[in-house]
């Protein structure tokens, strides 16, 4: 593998030494001092006609530029909010690069002390490559946590248990300013629904990413952006906020405290900038399940049942912790450092209630289970990053090392009562815990961007390695003295090492615009089940191709088609053979025999005015991984395990929105008609299921007065097919309003969230010898008020470095030590 990838970047190398960019303009814009302006618009005109070529923004710098423009006349026009519009002098483009001078922007002094500048963006912007979803313009986002800002998002589907899909389609990867989280669904759910949105600034959606993304992931990869300070001197915001859950249970109402705090602060000064934020939260909930298992012979026929309720009450405090350092070491490189921490304590104690009955419903016995969970959860991380411009034409290389470490222990104590038929108890059965898992990840990526003539080249490489070591001790109570279980206690080591090289390449032809990619990862995973001295090895080299083809139809229409080949590996936790307990009659267990998933995609959109989008999309997935429901031989136990199931077959149709019905009400609609079709043996179970759905999400903003604004917006989605359940119709609505007061330097929010409790999760699970019920309801419906204060120039100059950190595929696979 090291002479495949030495290879690839000695060809790579060589393509771009003997090659030289031509038809790139570039130049600054600059303020009457001289000083760089950042985020300014710049818009590329042609001469003839003043129609519009480009357009781009300026980055920290100043700077601009435009790559593959062809030969004629243009003009260049600059302008910045507080500042006047300047012209550019006519430019003719030849063959060779053109550096203009300097741009100078003049305030627009008319009458500023009575006359305040802003700019809101909508909430929702679509673009070709993505769609971008803009936190802070959405009053509702106040108190709400970042799983809530995804489940209102364009096309993305949330389930009772966190995990998160796009457009019906599973396997969505989770990317946190630019790195993954390495977290299995339900850890990863977990860490979504402790950061508060205020910590956001936007969620990027990217239904087809290219080759320079890992390959991981058959759905989509979401980037989760944080919020940065972004000027000169000392500036951020703090955000103070209380949320109160309205929880009805058995005609009793549960107000349920809730906080979610945030301070985010940048220095900026000479050639060092500092930036870092703290969130501590605390949280209290509570859940209900109730499920109904029709059990069955051979034959299918009914022989009893079981009824099952799981009340859930739980609480937890989690604290996050970032902090980094940019230094402009000169004009060509900037080195930097980011560490980030975070904790989270939970108890949960749910108590589950089982009814086992006949087959006419006559009780037979009962159980009766309490379980008394402590957990901890702790994750570090070390990023060193270095940005090296090798002239003002846009080559770039960038290199990213990391570190993360996880630590997980989860102690629990399941308490079992058992009744007979008359509900006298006739036992009790002690079972205790102790499960911690440890995970290091260590990578390494570096990129390089080379403009090319009429085109741009991008070539990179990454390397990574995990070790993942889980231990679960279980004991149980024998004759008042605690023994250890043999049966259940295990020791389980996975290591992976991950070596991936790609190649990217862009170019413009007339009204045409392509580009292609082909991405080579090399595999090589290692378990080892310790106790049972089972072991597996899988080594394996995967080329991933991806194509894109753009064409302009006119200036109002254009049309892509993409293509991508994508995989989906198993996290860490679902290849762990591990027991973990929901109660005494129902586990979670993983399944070392798991294999990746490979999926096709396709996707064809059709653009109108840059901001209707419609897109016809199919994919279809092998050995699709999806969680199955399994009974024990001979017993009335249920365990749930991972496991490839059946071939995946996914078409859709999705139609984007933005209407403005008036100056004071903007909405967005995003519609989506979809089918998904599930096909193949299982157990030598046939399986069979296709559903056609649709859903759609609608949000209505509107502008009271001037800093008042306000929000209303909801979603349906229609029954489908998820990971093999059959799910009934999901709904909710949000109503929210926000005023800006301090001279625009605070916010005042308030947002009620499902105020009529509509949302609950309710499905049927009904494939070989499992037939059942189930019905999930959180704690959706909540009230929360938030006030914001900004300190400091919070203006939109000088804009921070992004970080792409070398860790990107593997922490959205980070297992859990049992929730």
């Amino acid at each position: 593998m090291r002479l495949i990838i030495t290879s690839f970047l000695g060809m790579t190398l060589q393509l771009a030494a003997f090659s030289q960019s031509s038809s790139v303009i570039i130049g600054k814009v600059l303020d009457k001092d001289g000083k760089a302006i950042s985020a300014a618009s710049v818009s590329l005109l042609k001469g003839s006609d003043s129609s519009l070529v480009k357009l781009t923004i300026t980055d920290k710098d100043g700077k601009y530029s435009y790559e593959s423009v062809k030969e004629g006349k243009y003009l260049v026009v600059a302008s910045s909010i507080g500042y006047g519009i300047r012209y550019s002098s006519i430019i003719t483009v030849g063959h060779d690069n053109i550096e203009l001078p300097g741009i100078t922007l003049l305030e627009n002094t008319s009458d500023l002390g009575n006359i305040t500048v802003s700019a809101q963006r909508p909430f929702i912007e679509t673009k070709l490559d993505k769609t971008v979803v803009n936190v802070e313009a959405s009053p509702t986002s106040a108190g709400s946590t970042a799983l809530d800002i995804l489940e209102k998002s364009p096309g993305i589907m949330v389930n009772s248990d966190g995990a998160i899909s796009l457009r019906g389609k599973q396997g969505v990867i989770v990317l946190i300013d630019g790195k993954q989280t390495f977290l299995s669904p339900n850890d990863l759910a977990n860490l979504l629904k402790n950061m508060p949105a205020s910590a956001l600034e936007q969620i990027e959606i990217m239904t087809n990413p290219s080759s320079k993304y890992d390959a991981s992931g058959n759905s989509c990869i979401i980037n989760i952006k944080t919020k940065k300070g972004k000027n000169s001197g000392l500036n951020g915001s703090i955000m103070v906020g209380a949320t109160s859950s309205i929880y009805t249970l058995k005609d009793k109402t549960y107000y349920l405290p809730k906080s979610q705090n945030s301070i985010n602060f940048n220095y900026k000064k000479n050639k060092v900038n500092f930036f870092g934020s703290y969130n501590p939260n605390f949280f209290k909930g509570r859940n209900t399940m109730n499920f109904e298992t029709r059990f069955l012979d051979d034959n299918k026929n009914i022989t009893g049942y079981n009824t099952t309720e799981t009340i859930f009450k739980f609480g937890n405090n989690n604290h996050t912790l970032k902090l980094g350092l940019d230094w402009y070491a000169n004009k060509t490189n900037v080195f930097g450092v980011v560490v980030s921490g975070f904790t989270f304590m939970g108890h949960p104690t749910p108590t589950t209630v089982a009814d086992l009955t006949d087959v006419n419903h006559v009780l037979e016995s009962r159980l009766v289970s309490n379980t008394n969970n402590d957990i901890q959860f702790q994750n570090a991380s070390l990023n060193l990053n270095w940005k090296h411009n090798f002239d003002t034409v846009g080559r770039e290389l960038t290199a990213d090392f990391d570190y993360v470490v996880y630590a997980n222990t989860s102690d629990m104590l399941l308490t079992t009562e058992f009744y007979n038929g008359s509900l006298q108890q006739t036992g009790t059965s002690y079972l205790k815990g102790h499960l911690p898992s440890n995970i290091d990840i260590y990578t390494f990526k570096t990129d390089y961007t080379h403009p090319l003539k009429g085109g741009k080249l991008e070539a990179g490489i990454k390397l990574s390695y995990v070790k993942n070591d889980n231990l679960v001790n279980y004991e149980k109570l024998i004759s008042g003295k605690w023994e250890s279980d043999q049966i259940r206690s295990n020791h389980f080591i996975y290591d992976e090492n991950i070596n991936a090289a790609y190649l990217n390449y862009n170019k413009q032809i007339k009204k045409w615009t392509l580009q292609a990619g082909l991405r080579v990862e090399n595999t090589m995973a290692h378990g080892n089940q310790v106790i049972t001295n089972q072991k597996f090895k899988r080594d394996s080299t995967n080329l991933f191709p991806t194509a894109f083809a753009s064409y302009a139809l006119d200036k109002k229409n254009s049309l892509t088609l993409s293509y991508g080949r994508r995989i989906t590996r198993p996290n860490y936790q679902d290849l762990n053979p591990f027991t973990y307990f929901l109660d005494t009659l129902s586990y979670r267990q993983g399944n070392i025999y798991l294999k990746p998933q490979f999926t096709h995609n396709i996707e064809l959109t059709h653009s109108f005015l840059g901001k209707y989008i419609t897109t016809l999309n199919y994919n279809t997935t092998n050995d699709v991984i999806s969680q199955v429901i399994k009974p024990e031989p001979n017993s009335k136990i249920r365990y749930l395990t991972p496991d490839n199931v059946a071939k995946f077959n996914n078409v859709g149709l999705s139609i984007t929105t933005p209407v403005t019905f008036a100056k004071w009400l903007n909405t967005n609609v995003f519609t989506n008609v979809f089918n998904n079709h599930y096909k193949g043996v299982y157990d030598n179970v046939k399986i069979d299921m296709t559903f056609t759905s649709f859903m759609i999400n609608i949000t209505n903003n509107f502008t009271i007065s001037k800093g008042f604004t306000a929000e209303l917006s909801g979603f349906y989605r229609h029954k489908n097919i998820n990971s093999l359940s059959l799910m009934e119709p999901i709904y909710q609505m949000t109503i929210g309003g926000q005023k800006q007061i301090l001279n625009g330097k605070g916010t005042i929010r308030l947002n009620i969230r499902d105020p009529f409790a509509w949302q609950k999760f309710e499905g049927l699970n009904k494939y070989g010898l499992i037939d059942g019920e189930f019905h999930v309801r959180p704690d959706i419906r909540q009230v929360t008020a938030t006030f914001t204060w900004r300190f400091g120039n919070n203006g939109q100059n000088n804009p921070p470095r992004r970080r792409n950190s070398s860790s990107q595929d593997e922490q959205s696979r980070v297992g859990q030590g049992g929730q």
